[in-house]
This record gives C-alpha cells, sequence and structure tokens, in this order.
C-alpha cells in the first residue's frame, strides 16, 4: 500500500516539475526584461536631458551619418538620420517615453515571473507585454518616424517566444 502510495506521489511531482524549455525562455526573457529596466533605472536617474544635450546628440548622430555618406555607405547613413530624428523626438517628450517604457517593464517582469511559477495569467501578461513593447513607440511617435526594420524584427522575435511559450501552456494553471 505505501508503495502504490509513494508511486502516486512521484507521478505528482513529476507533473510540477517545470519544463526545461519554460526555464530557459524565462531566464532569457528576465535578463532582456532586466536589461530594459536597468535602462528605465537609468534614465531615471539621469533625469530628462536638455535642449543642449539634445541638440548636441542630434548633430553627432547626423556628423556620423555625414561620415558614412562620404564613404558611399548610403543605407547607413540613412539608418542613423532615421534614428537621430527619433531619438530627438522622444527625448522632447522624455516623460511620456519613460513611462511607457516603464509600464512595458513591469508587465513583461511580471509576466515571465508568474510564467516561472507555473500561472497562465504571466502568458496572457507576457503577451501584452510584447504589444507594448512593440506598439508602445507608435503612442508617441508618428508612424513615418518608425524603423519598420526594427518593427518587423520586434513581430518575429515576439512571435517566437510567444509561440515557444505556448508549448509550455498545458503545464500552466490557472
Amino acid at each position: 500500500m505505501s508503495e502504490n502510495y509513494t508511486d502516486m506521489n512521484e507521478e505528482v511531482q513529476e507533473n510540477k516539475k517545470r519544463p526545461v524549455l519554460l526555464t530557459v525562455l524565462c531566464i532569457l526573457s528576465f535578463i532582456v526584461v532586466g536589461f530594459g529596466v536597468l535602462g528605465v533605472l537609468f534614465s531615471i536617474i539621469g533625469g530628462q536631458p536638455s535642449a543642449e544635450e539634445i541638440e548636441s546628440t542630434y548633430n553627432l548622430s547626423i556628423q556620423a551619418a555625414s561620415d558614412m555618406r562620404d564613404q558611399k555607405i548610403i543605407w547607413l547613413a540613412e539608418i542613423l538620420e532615421q534614428g537621430a530624428d527619433l531619438v530627438a523626438y522622444q527625448q522632447h517628450r522624455y516623460w511620456s517615453v519613460l513611462m511607457i517604457n516603464a509600464l512595458t517593464m513591469i508587465t513583461g517582469f511580471v509576466g515571465v515571473l508568474f510564467m516561472f511559477k507555473g500561472k497562465k495569467l504571466g502568458f496572457h501578461l507576457y503577451i501584452i507585454y510584447n504589444l507594448l513593447s512593440i506598439g508602445g513607440t507608435f503612442l508617441i511617435v508618428p508612424s513615418h518616424m518608425v524603423p519598420m526594420a526594427s518593427v518587423i524584427m520586434n513581430l518575429i522575435l515576439s512571435g517566437l517566444f510567444i509561440f515557444l511559450y505556448s508549448l509550455n501552456l498545458k503545464w500552466m494553471n490557472k
């Protein structure tokens, strides 16, 4: 009788063990979200850049783009110019961008933490996190300023991670 109980107990413990894929995905996601949280914290500590700092950063990027054009690397010059415009636009809307980034990172962290603990709610929060990380920029920045290559790359990576996380949904409860 006790042998039967031991077998059932071992089977229940095996079912509760977190899948290796889920553990790996959560660790990778914690690293990415952790860097995002650090970025938000450093932005808060550094404060909003002054108009002079924004202009200086913009001019440095435009100069780098000009150097690329001189070297006939046109595609990189265009990326640098578009990036300079985007960063300057975002820096003028510092607090709005910071709040969206903070909300995105908190949502991502809680989502991954819940999935790590085996809660399906984490998967749904993780989807919201990905939608915010992809679309959050569009809440502040005009769409013509957003580099489509970065949006497409974000969509691909987000879709891949969501798919891989979905493979572990059967292990998660509630």
